[in-house]
């Protein structure tokens, strides 16, 4: 390593919204993380939801105030309860079992705004105008190569680097880790016109044989119009879009262009679908895009790429600190991989079902959107995939149905407060069943690691909530690491949570069938 080189526990390569929580999270859990940024200055926001499951990660670190507020700024009405899939509408989230039964419209610049902010208070430090240049590699480290907005050149040193830069990942292709799939087939476009809303619903969504438009506020004097015209669909990614077409699109579609004449933002995307066959190569791990590229079907892919963020982020900071073996690391592709996987295949079905304007496929779309989308068991399915709630790291030798599975706010009674309140400060949080004589009452006389905060919770909630368990072990990311139906002793947890970082090897071991499950109805 380079005597010059700045030294750091992790660098990360990228300041988008996975690579802020990456180092936020990081960060959080004690490491000393660099972040470098290429941009000096804000882009166009293309992302402009945030789903439930990511809402209750950022309530686990106390930020749900900020995203609120800055949400209302932006629009009124920012919260939607009912939402899309593949474009057809009905999904029911205001039925989710959750403080957030809604998808959050929000900018995605304002997303990384407030990301970025929440690292530095971590402890992050987020360079900007620094431009990755290439990584070298050894059995101890990563040295990254970058040049600042002057053209210095520069060295960061590091056990770990993390490349959150993006579908045209240049750590990636450094790294020699494949991009498997297949390029471009469809393109689609998106426009943010000088348009106020011209309905009163907060939605607007149309269909027909020449395509489909969707069209919603984002923004004081903006509308955003998502169109997909069946004669343009197979024009080049680039080639600029006008706002002829835009208006002939939709003349087309809905039957009226509304006067459009000018607009913020013109971008013309497509469908390229590929995925890495594995999230490491050595110390180098990747994030968020730079794992995947696919139609943005439904707005999820954001908040997978934060997803990504918070279960590699404590992992990489234990790691890197050497409270727990590199083995750790491991298991961020073990449990993420099947996940987005998933969402890959979940992807290509909704633009099957989406985008074929023929008239069978008008008459299926009717057929899916009238008579099986509101049928409830087919509504909780379908939104689970997109809200992040059916995500589970369960496992086949897992010994409670709890284990793996997503945590969601709680309440406690020592401290008379809830799981999100007591997570924001902790790492690992154990909760146990207090009044009940069976558990063994609150967790007072533990001798517990370090990374754990003991915390007690009404018998019957804490039951309700995980399967009949009488006390959880949580993780860092609010995932179950181990659940018991009777109070575990000291050394229970212990084991647990060496299990749950790797220094101990037992049930969940790597490869096992970690899944984006679908909920089990009656």
């Amino acid at each position: 390593m380079s005597n010059s080189a700045t030294s750091a526990d992790a660098v990360v390569v990228g300041g988008g919204p996975a690579g802020l929580t990456v180092a936020a999270e990081a960060a959080r859990a004690g490491a000393r993380v660099v972040v470098l940024e290429r941009r000096t200055e804000d882009t166009h926001s293309r992302a402009g939801v945030i789903q439930p499951r990511v809402l209750e990660l950022f309530d686990v670190r106390g930020l749900m105030d900020r995203f609120r507020v800055a949400a209302e700024r932006w629009r009124p009405d920012f919260e939607v309860p009912r939402y899309i899939y593949a474009g057809l509408i009905g999904l029911r989230y205001d039925l989710l079992d959750s403080k957030f039964p809604y998808a959050l419209i929000l900018p995605q610049m304002t997303t990384e705004h407030l990301l970025a902010e929440w690292a530095v208070e971590q402890g992050a430090d987020v360079r900007r105008g620094i431009t990755y240049l290439g990584h070298a590699q050894t059995a101890d480290g990563v040295t990254v190569t970058a040049r600042d907005a002057a053209g210095r050149e520069l060295e960061f040193d590091a056990p770990y680097l993390v490349g959150a830069d993006g579908a045209r990942s240049l750590v990636r292709e450094t790294a020699g880790i494949p991009f498997e799939g297949h390029a471009t087939r469809m393109t689609a476009v998106a426009v943010d016109a000088d348009l106020p809303f011209p309905w009163q619903a907060s939605m607007q969504m149309k269909r027909n044989k020449h395509g489909w438009v969707l069209a919603y506020p984002f923004g004081r004097g903006i509308t955003r119009f998502i169109i997909v015209a069946q004669h343009r669909r197979n024009v080049p990614k680039h080639e600029p879009v006008t706002m002829d077409e835009v208006r002939e699109s939709l003349r087309l579609i809905f039957g009226d262009d509304f006067g459009v004449t000018s607009a913020k933002w013109l971008s013309r995307y497509g469908d390229a679908h590929r995925m890495v066959p594995a999230f490491r190569r050595g110390r180098v791990l990747l994030a968020g895009e730079a794992t995947r590229v696919h139609y943005p079907a439904s707005g999820i892919g954001m908040n997978y790429c934060i997803q990504d963020a918070f279960n590699l982020g404590w992992k990489l900071a234990l790691a890197a600190t050497g409270r727990a073996p590199d083995a750790l690391l491991d298991t961020y592709h073990d449990e993420r991989h099947p996940v987005l996987k998933a969402l890959m295949d979940d992807v290509a079905a909704q633009c099957g079902l989406h985008f074929d304007f023929s008239h069978a496929g008008l008459a299926l779309k009717d057929f899916v959107e009238r008579e099986l989308i509101p049928i409830p068991e087919v509504n909780a399915i379908l939104r689970d995939r997109l809200s992040g709630f059916g995500t589970s790291y369960h496992r086949a030798l897992d010994t409670h149905a709890a284990d793996g599975t997503r945590v969601s706010d709680f309440p406690l009674s020592t401290p008379a407060t809830t799981y999100t309140r007591v997570a924001e400060d902790a790492c690992f949080v154990l909760a146990e069943a207090a009044g009940n004589a069976a558990t063994g009452g609150a967790a007072t006389g533990r001798n517990l690691p370090d990374l754990v905060t003991a915390v007690t919770a009404p018998a019957d909630a804490l039951a309700q909530r995980f399967g009949g368990a009488a006390a959880v072990l949580i993780r860092p990311d609010a995932y179950v690491a181990r659940a018991w139906a009777a109070r575990p002793t000291d050394e229970d947890v212990a084991t647990a949570l060496r299990m749950a970082t790797r220094q101990e090897t037992g049930a969940r071991e790597p490869g096992a069938d970690a899944v984006h499950r679908q909920p089990e109805h009656a």
